[in-house]
């Protein structure tokens, strides 16, 4: 396949309906990803199957920020500020906020800290408590997860800067520099909202740089295509053995290759992927607000009865995941059932 030269134009190119069908299935793979991160069981130590999984599944976020940043590109001819921040209000913050309030007093009034929050601030639970609460608000310290609401939540005050980069696309060079900087700049305890926030501007720019040059990109990628399938596969077999110093820097790379992959090969496969893939897509920002949930809920289950952690092998991961899987979906189809349009607003779906 042939491809054009990139120009530089100040147009906001729109992709075709045919490649957004493949970014709405790359989020349902997202989402499956970002699950199978989640799953809490008690692994052998220096367990091979352990250490695979982490390899496949571990910062799979990277998927959700590309996508994120493909969507804003996507839908940029039609941007309007304030009504843009009145929908994510809507459809992000208000569900954070709904379900963070009764989380936050009782981790509050608990003192049930997570790990990650203690291992920035040993002191946490010497701060006043309105401090705690805040903290947890605005940094998403109260679950896993949620420190992807106040990251994004940047990138959307932040939105006619990030579209100007598109409107001049000469701009679009700023990625060698971000790019720079996201190796520079690790990923951070997940609280660390400023530190992540920097670190993941390079994924989100670069979903909107593969938007808009969607087709030169592609036709790369099917010109190219044993390389765009064997490079990423290379990557996480230098991640396996990378040092502990490069795995992170390697990983991040390898997730970015992951993407191209994705986008490329659910194209040229659109009608044969599965339907399940598509719902899972569509319930996909939903099941990332709840499914922690059902996380935490198997953990006390087994500490209950067993006053252990699940113990870790291929089997007992696997019926988790799907235990997870299956209650968010069912959680967010009842939901919506009673609540109907309102439930976006309680779950975000």
């Amino acid at each position: 396949m042939e491809t054009s030269t990139i120009t530089h134009t100040a147009s906001v190119s729109k992709p075709s309906a045919a490649f957004v069908g493949s970014v709405h299935y790359f989020r349902g793979i997202a989402m499956l990803h970002i699950v199978a991160a989640h799953v809490l069981v008690r692994w052998p130590e220096h367990s091979p199957v352990h250490k695979a999984l982490i390899l496949l599944f571990e910062n799979s976020t990277i998927f959700f920020m590309f996508i994120s940043g493909f969507l804003f590109q996507y839908l940029g001819h039609k941007f309007e500020y304030r009504d843009y921040l009145k929908r994510k209000f809507q459809y992000v913050i208000c569900p954070y906020l709904v379900l963070s309030v009764p989380l936050i007093i009782y981790r509050v009034f608990r003192a049930d800290v997570p790990g990650f929050t203690t291992d920035q601030h040993a002191d946490f639970l010497s701060w006043p408590k309105w401090e705690q609460a805040g903290y947890y608000l605005f940094h998403g310290a109260h679950l896993q997860q949620f420190w992807f609401i106040p990251v994004i939540t940047l990138y959307y005050l932040i939105s006619p800067l990030l579209l100007r980069i598109d409107r001049q696309p000469r701009l679009y060079y700023l990625l060698i520099p971000l790019f720079a900087i996201a190796m520079i700049w690790k990923r951070s305890v997940l609280s660390d909202i400023p530190v992540n926030a920097i670190h993941f501007l390079f994924v989100y720019v670069f979903g909107m740089f593969v938007a808009r040059y969607k087709k030169e990109i592609l036709g790369l990628a099917d010109r190219y295509r044993i390389i765009t399938t064997l490079l990423p596969l290379a990557f996480m077999a230098v991640t396996w053995f990378s040092p502990a110093w490069l795995y992170d820097r390697v990983d991040y790379v390898q997730k970015l290759l992951l993407c191209i992959f994705y986008l490329y090969w659910l194209g040229r496969f659109e009608k044969s992927i599965p339907q399940w893939v598509g719902t899972i897509a569509t319930l996909s920002f939903g099941i990332y607000f709840v499914h922690y949930f059902f996380v935490l809920f198997l953990r006390g289950v087994s500490q209950k009865l067993y006053h252990q952690e699940i113990p870790g092998n291929l089997l007992t991961w696997t019926l988790s995941y799907l235990f997870i899987m299956i209650a968010s979906v069912i959680c967010l189809k009842i939901t919506k059932k009673v609540l109907g349009r309102n439930s976006r607003y309680l779950v975000g779906y």
